[in-house]
């Protein structure tokens, strides 16, 4: 397999480049060496929750310390190592208690498992996406239930306020919110209002918040919440499109922090995905001229399969043979 070269030096101003690795373990081992052979700086990795809690107040050592030499492996491959804690499967005790959409039961549990997972990492973290896409994670777990998305939003916030608290000192905890440009579908009135409760939804409750403490949630009373306001030490974006224009909103809204992007190229075809990449870094290279961009990744790394079986498509082949999509994430 031949090393894609990538520049000695970046015509970004950025950190680091980097990539979400797959779950399966049989995979991690040849991913991290092939990411470091490629150049690629910060590795995201899971901790999974669902696997690592079978149940409520009992700990998989086994699965801890898999995730611990995950994590050795990939400092000795010289690179960092990032670590989700919520994926979207959820321990079944959980999710069969009400899981997020229950306050008081999430409030009491959801701490446990940060504190445990910084207990088991924090050694090794180079850093911590506690959870990311939280607009998806909520419109997933309550599609048709204004009223209960709303206390699930809110939940969600203090959430994250609360692995703030326990990941933060050294070691940078970064969002990965799942922001877009919204637009109405037509000009009717029903249309500008939906628009408009999911722009909020995707920015003003998230980035708001973290500038002013607010939890502004469409229908709800806003509420202060101790301890919001600058609960991240990166504002960190998952994106699929429009990256100038995301990057600067975002830098408008958030709080005084360095920005963060986690890419998913759009095509149908590597060459499509290629172009998407590209585009990407002529976007983000402009706005790094005047914003702090620090670091790149991409998503996903290897071509796999999602959960309901459709194609998910990375950079690689799951033959681990970089594609043109590789050169142009790493050479862009």
């Amino acid at each position: 397999m031949d090393t894609i070269p990538v520049p000695a030096v970046s015509p970004l101003p950025v950190v680091g480049r980097g990539v979400v690795l797959g779950s399966d373990p049989s995979q991690l081992a040849d991913d991290l060496a092939l990411a470091a052979s490629l150049g690629v700086q910060i590795v995201r990795l899971d901790l999974p929750w669902a696997r690592a809690q079978p149940r409520a107040g009992s700990i998989d050592q086994d699965v801890i310390e898999s995730v611990i030499s995950t994590a050795m492996l990939a400092r000795r491959h010289g690179l960092e190592p990032w670590f989700r804690l919520l994926q979207a499967r959820v321990p079944t005790w959980f999710d069969n208690e009400g899981g997020f959409t229950d306050a008081r039961f999430a409030g009491r549990f959801w701490p446990r498992w940060v504190e445990a997972a910084a207990d088991a990492l924090g050694d090794l973290a180079a850093g911590w996406v506690p959870f990311e896409a939280p607009f998806a994670l909520a419109a997933r777990l309550v599609p048709d239930n204004p009223a209960v998305h709303g206390e699930l939003v809110d939940t969600l916030v203090v959430a994250w306020r609360d692995a703030w608290r326990i990941l933060h000192g050294g070691t940078p905890v970064a969002t990965s919110l799942d922001v877009a440009v919204v637009r109405p579908s037509d000009d009717s009135p029903p249309a500008v209002e939906a628009a408009r409760r999911f722009d909020q939804l995707r920015w003003g409750v998230w980035l708001g918040g973290l500038a002013n403490g607010t939890i502004s949630i469409p229908g709800r009373a806003d509420r202060e919440l101790t301890d919001l306001a600058g609960a991240c030490d990166i504002v960190g974006l998952a994106i699929r499109a429009d990256t100038e224009t995301v990057l600067y909103r975002a830098a408008e809204m958030a709080p005084d922090r360095p920005l963060a992007l986690t890419f998913r190229p759009q095509g149908a075809s590597d060459a499509e995905r290629t172009k998407s990449i590209e585009s990407m870094w002529r976007s983000a290279r402009r706005a790094a001229e005047e914003l702090r961009l620090v670091s790149v990744s991409i998503t996903p790394f290897a071509d796999e399969r999602d959960p309901s079986g459709a194609a998910n498509d990375g950079i690689v082949t799951r033959d681990r043979e970089p594609k043109d999509s590789a050169h142009a994430f790493l050479t862009g």
